[in-house]
């Protein structure tokens, strides 16, 4: 007897589900394997609170509130309900919420119209949604391989 789906449509079920030696080729473990160091997603929930330094080898999404500083191999994403009070070290950062301290990015620090940060910059780039509330200084980095000769204008 033929599955119906709930519009008294008839569902295709015939499909291959892979084997175990097809998912080690490399095919299928380029779609699940992460090519980068940011292997792990590690989530502080809204409600949580935690005091003390964290130290993560991949994305740190917080939702909750952080008393401490944080050092990230990847991204520190602070939802609209997350505070932190501390110093963020990391590869990219995210604000929506409330972010009281200094940061130090080598990449790109997004602050959302929601975004509220009170302390210093420094970061690779920067963007800040309209709305967003900043406090502090921000200093952006030059890339070393950049060089700039000047030129002179001629009059």
């Amino acid at each position: 007897m033929a599955e119906l789906n709930g519009r008294g449509e008839e569902l295709d079920l015939d499909f291959d589900i892979p084997s175990v030696e097809d998912l080690q080729t490399e095919v299928f473990a380029s779609d699940i394997v992460h090519k980068d160091n940011a292997s792990s997603m590690n989530i502080l929930a809204q409600g949580a609170a935690l005091t003390g330094n964290i130290t993560v080898d991949g994305e740190l999404k917080i939702y909750g509130k952080v008393l401490g500083d944080i050092i990230s191999s990847s991204s520190v994403i602070i939802g609209e309900s997350g505070l932190v009070e501390g110093n963020v070290k990391a590869a990219g950062m995210e604000v929506a919420g409330t972010f009281r301290g200094n940061a130090e990015v080598t990449g790109e620090f997004l602050v959302s119209s929601t975004g509220k940060i009170f302390g210093d910059l420094l970061i690779g780039t920067i963007n800040v949604n309209a709305g967003a509330k900043m406090n502090g200084s921000i200093l952006m980095t030059v890339p070393e391989s950049c060089s700039y000769d000047m030129v002179p204008i001629e009059a």
